[in-house]
């Protein structure tokens, strides 16, 4: 990874660059650029892990994925899961790295807290709003009404 990838030959669509470390502890950023442009594809974080901690085949975790929604050629929008799966394919096959992909469930539980968060975010602003409401009945309730006879 520290090294990138640079296209051996015009039919090559990937560079990759990375920033380098200034030690063995510090973070880095892999770029990786598609076609003959200057657009970044996808970014992946890359976090050295404690020597003493981890496991020589674990000694650095990706901690963030950034990814162009809309590539070339395509309509549709890249789902997470698929830039995370990008970003492992690019890694293992230009840069000769041997990275693990992510299991599915672990995905689904992090999308399903993500979603319960919001759920509970909704729920709140729905609580506020409500609140708001009676306020507002609340005040209408207290003026005075005329009279008819």
């Amino acid at each position: 990874m520290l090294q990138g990838y640079r296209p051996d030959s015009m039919e090559d669509k990937w560079f990759v660059k990375t920033d380098k470390p200034e030690d063995a502890q510090d973070t880095i950023v892999v770029h990786a650029y598609w076609g003959w442009s200057s657009h970044e594809m996808i970014a992946l974080t890359v976090t050295a892990g404690d020597p003493s901690k981890t496991d020589a085949k674990e000694w650095a975790t990706i901690t963030q994925i950034a990814w162009r929604k809309v590539w070339p050629g395509s309509e549709e929008e890249m789902s997470e899961a698929k830039a995370k799966r990008n970003g492992v394919g690019f890694c293992n096959h230009l840069l000769k790295c041997s990275l693990e992909e992510e299991d599915e469930e672990e995905d689904e539980d992090e999308d399903e807290d993500e979603d319960e968060e919001d759920d509970e975010k909704k729920d709140e602003e729905d609580k506020k709003d409500d609140d708001k409401d009676d306020k507002k009945e609340d005040n209408h309730d207290t003026k005075a009404k005329p009279k008819t006879n």
